[in-house]
């Protein structure tokens, strides 16, 4: 489940990916880590907790001035305090771990858990950067790092795929700001926690030939060769727009050096420049400098044959400064490959068009060699996801032929890794036995850590399931064998894996055929206890049960009703010290319950044996499960089991469930508050009993027969219809038949249902404004910037940075919207306003806002809000500031992880984070308040009405 290294706000730096040819070598950079650095910590911290900070009500950490005397108070240590030390940056520029000796972590430990390891530490330093220039600044396992006045976000997973930050650096000595920040379910719980984060400044040689781009030619995702074929067409090119300019100085010619024309105009535009952040952003009508447009893309094979290639998307990809993106391109071999060709290598050329000279260039990237597979082994299938960025999955076949039984389509066998695991590595790809009939597919839930397969994970499954009924990689005289049904799967997995078996089994239980979750967390509430959150001690009791209803739809005992009737094989080891087995034994109890049978799941708990062992998801139990339900003499047709006489269908989101029983829930009486349908069959008679149901639908299911029913002791003579939905509207009594669709454009439906992380689960585009009046451009492009760079990060997905200008209808009706800025500075959130596209929000004239009849227009105020978009079957993000504190305030509470809890609407004031980190706040309140409060700071939030309006049912407003 975790690393065996620590965790922190910072995170540092490990694998790299970059183009060799375009950055200078480490050995030459002339750019290191502080020799020293001031230490002050530990500090309590609880799981995935935002905007707090222990050391804001005496200043903040960066103005704290170092002390050997001086002393903070700490629960985490003897005597309630923390001092001042120093600490030496390791020889491979890794900094840490830190020696506590007045903390006893055993001894914290004992009563409080893991929960206790939980801390944070702030480090700072200065280094010195001897020539001014561009920098690619990495720092791994660390949520953010700041330097200077500016914040940057972290690797804090470690992953291979971040590509760090292009930054410009003067020459001189800089400050830098770490607060490094102990997460178990990351970095492990030992005792004593260790925190250490790296980091790393590598300088930007700009190829002159190449403009200001950089391909990462580490950073790529391609197709395999089976039996010499080319299995699927996707590749995908990590380039990241490299141009920043610098900030220091009124003229700054590029380092291109193509045209003498192209210079003499960047210096005239700079020179005329009123603003030079102006330009450095590139936003104002006219000012186009440092943005490209990429054009074309070419492949070239390895014997020099230019193969036909496309970039799949519909729209012109623009790269602003400082941008980085994952090119998909889609390339065609077929042609040559029945002319006898093998592809074994490949490069691509990118055409460029610099939109500011109007001059075109190509950039060529490094030569990628293919692995080669043969048919009946693991291979690799890269798709296109639903944002339009390639990932792949590695999927093994059948043993034999699924037709030998006389069915066409075979079942899958869902492999979901744990975290930290990459889906292609041997280790996992080889725990699972090939089976008879049913393939397995191995996805990669977007990264290694995901979102531990939910909402972006999840549709990356979906994703990978439907590129395996294409049956690419099959031999073409071999596919009418080894066909797919993407409905009859069986979930498993391991430590994260198993959790998200977990999950699919209790939100999706009509597409299983049976489940194995192998060490899976219950819930991360349960996983690493939220208890010890410092925000807790400043907010009501209904308000935090309100944040964590944005996290609970993920919640598998709320949900375990949905898994009554599906036969599961639940895995652990008796000595499971990192998934410990309550967490499994708590749920087996739970779904027992609902079957009413002690023994309806099998509990394979294997003593002596810890998180993972030899045979975990291979041995004889497992594969004599596995054969109960995939071998044809035992379940004949692959069918789905029975369903129980009575059984009852729960969620918290419409958006993140699926039906029970071929019954969907797809409308809540009060958004976000558990309903469910009580079912009870008598023969062909189902009788219906609802709890916080608004709407529902019948999903044909060869299981169900119903002749007649009755619903909350409404009866009805006739079958239900398959399709239709049936509505009780709130007061009334009577369930009423709707015969069509109409109503998800009036009304919230399950892919506008929220919370804030839902933003995430459709291809999204960031929309600055052209024009602004109140916070600067530079600062609208900068937390642009940030937004895409976290995206990747976290989800290695691509998005667009567009002006408010150009949001046309057609854009708005296909992509989910980040809107930065309120009405006085983003004209499409003026134009929304005039519409009545955000009617549940009132921007006030003084910059603040009105929720019902409460005002926010004090100084720091930031607001994040969901609101529907013009069609309304989509949804926009509007993030907003009363100034420039606020607006980045609002920003930084963007849930791109899990855990985060961000419900539809946020308003956050000046004792919640700060406005650049999100994790040191300056003085906080002065007017009594007790610093950064976290959740404390929160002055509204909740969730809209299935109207787009404010519900005091499921909002709370200070």
């Amino acid at each position: 489940m975790w690393f065996l290294s620590s965790a922190l706000c910072v995170l540092a730096l490990g694998r790299r990916a970059h183009s060799t040819q375009q950055i200078l070598s480490d050995a030459n950079n002339g750019v290191t880590l502080p020799e020293t650095w001031e230490v002050l910590g530990p500090f309590a911290m609880g799981a995935r907790e935002l905007g707090v900070d222990p050391l804001s009500a005496y200043g903040g950490f960066e103005v704290i001035p170092f002390s050997e005397s001086d002393t903070y108070p700490s629960e985490l240590a003897d005597g309630g305090l923390v001092k001042w030390r120093t600490v030496e940056t390791n020889s491979d520029q890794s900094v840490g771990p830190v020696d506590f000796d007045n903390v006893r972590w055993s001894f914290n430990q004992d009563p409080f858990g893991w929960t206790s390891l939980h801390h944070a530490t702030y480090f700072r330093g200065n280094f010195t950067v001897p020539r001014s220039g561009v920098f690619l600044v990495n720092f791994d396992h660390v949520v953010s790092y700041k330097i200077d006045d500016k914040a940057y976000v972290g690797n804090v997973y470690g992953f291979s795929h971040a590509s760090g930050t292009a930054i410009y650096l003067e020459r001189g000595v800089h400050k830098i700001y770490v607060c490094a920040v102990m997460d178990v379910r990351i970095f492990g719980g030992q005792v004593p926690p260790k925190t250490v984060f790296t980091g790393k400044f590598q300088p930007v040689d700009l190829d002159t030939s190449a403009r200001n781009i950089l391909i990462m030619n580490d950073d790529t995702v391609t197709p395999e060769l089976v039996d010499g074929k080319l299995a699927t067409p996707y590749f995908s090119l990590t380039i990241m727009n490299a141009y920043v300019p610098n900030p220091f100085s009124s003229v700054h010619l590029s380092k291109t050096k193509s045209s003498d024309s192209h210079s003499e105009r960047v210096g005239e535009v700079l020179n005329n420049a009123n603003n030079i952040a102006d330009l450095a952003v590139g936003l104002h009508e006219g000012s186009d400098i440092g943005w490209v447009q990429i054009l074309d893309v070419k492949a070239v094979a390895n014997d020099g044959t230019k193969l036909s290639a496309a970039i799949p998307v519909i729209f012109s990809l623009k790269l602003a400064p400082g941008q980085l993106y994952p090119l998909p391109i889609d390339v065609d071999f077929d042609l040559e490959e029945k002319n006898g060709a093998v592809l074994t290598s490949i490069h691509f050329q990118v055409q460029f068009y610099d939109l500011y000279t109007k001059e075109r260039f190509t950039v060529k990237s490094a030569e990628f060699t293919l692995e080669k597979r043969v048919w009946g082994e693991p291979y690799k299938l890269t798709f296109l996801d639903y944002d339009n960025s390639v990932h792949y999955a590695m999927a093994l076949p059948p043993k034999k032929p699924c037709s030998v039984v006389g069915e066409a389509n075979c079942p899958i066998v869902l492999a979901l890794h744990g975290a930290g695991v990459e889906a292609s590595s041997p280790f996992w790809t080889e725990a699972y036995k090939q089976q008879d009939y049913a393939w397995i597919l191995f996805p990669t839930g977007r990264t290694p850590w995901g979102f531990d397969w939910h909402g972006p994970s999840n549709l990356n499954v979906e994703a990978a399931i439907h590129t395996l009924t294409h049956l690419h990689g099959v031999p073409q005289e071999l596919r009418g064998n080894f066909g797919i049904n993407p409905d009859k799967l069986i979930y498993t997995g391991h430590s994260n894996g198993g959790q998200g078996a977990w999950w699919m089994s209790s939100h999706y239980p009509d597409r299983a055929l049976a489940a194995i979750p192998a060490s899976g967390y219950l819930k991360i509430q349960f996983y690493t206890p939220y208890y010890m959150r410092l925000g807790d001690a400043y907010t009501d009791p209904v308000f935090r049960a309100i944040m964590e209803s944005s996290i609970a739809e993920n919640d598998i005992d709320m949900y375990a009703a949905n898994m009554a009737g599906v036969p599961i094989l639940a895995r652990t080891g008796g000595n499971d010290d990192n998934v410990p087995p309550m967490n499994t034994r708590r749920i087996v109890r739970l779904v027992n319950e609902w079957n009413r049978n002690p023994n309806s799941i099998h509990l394979s708990e294997v003593s002596a044996q810890g998180h993972w062992f030899t045979g975990i998801m291979n041995d004889d139990i497992l594969q004599s499960f596995l054969d109960e339900h995939l071998d044809p003499l035992n379940n004949p047709g692959w069918q789905h089991p029975p369903l129980p006489e009575a059984f009852t269908i729960s969620t918290l989101n419409p958006g993140s469930t699926g039906s029970k029983g071929g019954i969907r829930i797809l409308q809540l009486e009060v958004p976000f508050r558990l309903a469910t349908i009580r079912v009870h069959r008598v023969e062909q008679h189902w009788v219906l009993n609802t709890t916080n149901v608004r709407r529902f639908g019948f999903l044909k299911d060869d299981r169900a027969h119903i002749s007649s029913w009755e619903i909350d002791g409404m009866a009805f003579a006739e079958p239900p219809k398959i399709g239709p939905s049936y509505l009780k509207i709130d007061g009334e009594t009577e369930w009423k038949p709707v015969p069509d669709l109409l109503w998800i454009s009036e009304e919230r439906y399950w892919s506008t249902y929220g919370p804030a992380m839902q933003i995430l689960n459709h291809p999204f585009i960031i929309v600055v404004p052209s024009q602004p009046t109140i916070i600067s451009a530079a600062t609208y492009y900068r937390n642009a910037q940030l937004i895409a760079t976290s995206w990747y990060l976290y989800g290695r997905g691509g998005t667009q940075i567009i002006r408010d200008v150009d949001v046309r209808d057609g854009i708005a009706a296909k992509y989910h919207l980040i809107v930065l800025g309120g009405p006085k500075d983003n004209a499409f959130t003026r134009r929304r306003e005039t519409e009545g596209g955000a009617k549940m929000v009132k921007f006030l004239e003084s910059g603040g806002y009105q929720i019902d009849t409460k005002k926010y227009e004090a100084e720091g105020t930031g607001m994040l809000f969901l609101a529907p978009s013009p069609t309304r079957t989509l949804m926009g993000m509007y993030i907003t500031g009363i100034d420039e504190l606020g607006f980045k305030r609002a920003v930084w509470t963007i849930p791109f992880r899990t855990g985060l809890m961000v419900p539809d609407y946020v308003v956050v004031g000046d004792e919640y984070g700060d406005p650049a980190t999100g994790w040191t706040a300056g003085d906080g309140n002065p007017f009594g308040g007790a610093g950064t409060k976290g959740s404390g700071g929160v002055f509204a939030a909740g969730y809209w009405g299935n109207l787009w309006e404010y519900d005091s049912r499921c909002g709370y407003l200070k």
